[in-house]
C-alpha cells in the first residue's frame, strides 16, 4: 500500500476511534498499519540504496576520469606519441561527457516512473476526443431566448465509472432569471457546466436550449455563447 493511502487509513481509525474501540478493533488496525507499513518501508530502502549508489557513481566517475586521462596521457607524452596540446583537449572533451553521464546516472532509480509519466502523456496526446470541438457540422440557431433544461440526465466521468455524479437529474433554468448551483464538493455543480459545454455527453437524458437537443447544435457555436 502507497504511504499517503496508509496515512488516510491511519487517520480514518483515529477519526472514528470510538468506533473502533467500542468494536475492539484496536489491534487489528495496529497490526495492518504495521505489516503494510514495513512492507512499503523495505521497498522505499531498495530505491534509496539504488538512488544511493547511483549518486555515489556520477559524483566520483569524474575522478576516475583524472587518474586514467592524465596517468595515461602522461605515459603516451613521454613515449612521444601525442603532445600535451592533445591530451588536454581530450581531457576536457572526456569531462564533460562524464558530466552528462554522471547526471544520468544520478536519476537512474527514477527511470521507471519517467517512463511511466512519458506513456501516459504520449497517450493522452494521441486520444481522440469522442466530441469534435472543431466539427463544423451542426445546426446554429438564429434567436437564441436561453431557455436550459436538463431532462432526466445520468452521468458518471469515464475515469470513474462506478461513481455516479448526476442520477435522473432534472433542472430549468428559463431566460431573464437567475439559478444557482449549490451543494458540496463532489456533488455536481462543475460537472453540470460541463455537460452544458458538451466537453462530455450524458449517459442517459437530454440537455435543451430552447427545446433543441444541444447534441445537433454546432458545438463552437455553442460554447460561445457561455
Amino acid at each position: 500500500m502507497k504511504l499517503h493511502l496508509l496515512n488516510r487509513y491511519a487517520t480514518q481509525a483515529i477519526e472514528n476511534i470510538r468506533t473502533v474501540v467500542a468494536l475492539h478493533q484496536e489491534n487489528h488496525f495496529i497490526n495492518f498499519y504495521e505489516n503494510a507499513f514495513n512492507q512499503d518501508f523495505k521497498q522505499e530502502m531498495y530505491r534509496l540504496h539504488l538512488s544511493a549508489i547511483s549518486i555515489a557513481i556520477s559524483q566520483s566517475i569524474i575522478y576516475f576520469l583524472h587518474c586514467t586521462c592524465f596517468g595515461y596521457g602522461i605515459k603516451l607524452i613521454e613515449n612521444g606519441e601525442i603532445k600535451y596540446e592533445q591530451m588536454y583537449r581530450t581531457f576536457a572533451v572526456m569531462s564533460l561527457a562524464m558530466m552528462t553521464v554522471g547526471r544520468s546516472l544520478a536519476m537512474v532509480s527514477d527511470y521507471s516512473k519517467a517512463k511511466t509519466a512519458a506513456l501516459r502523456i504520449m497517450k493522452l496526446h494521441e486520444r481522440q476526443s469522442k466530441i469534435d470541438p472543431n466539427d463544423e457540422s451542426g445546426i446554429i440557431l438564429k434567436n437564441v431566448i436561453g431557455n436550459i433544461e436538463f431532462c432526466g440526465v445520468h452521468f458518471r466521468y469515464p475515469s470513474r465509472i462506478t461513481l455516479p455524479i448526476l442520477k435522473k437529474f432534472s433542472l430549468k433554468c428559463l431566460t431573464n432569471s437567475t439559478t444557482a448551483l449549490v451543494g458540496p464538493s463532489g456533488g455536481g455543480k462543475s460537472t453540470t457546466i460541463a455537460l452544458l459545454q458538451r466537453f462530455y455527453d450524458p449517459l442517459e437524458g437530454k440537455i435543451l436550449l430552447d427545446g433543441n437537443d444541444i447534441k445537433i447544435l454546432n458545438i463552437r457555436w455553442l460554447r460561445s455563447l457561455i
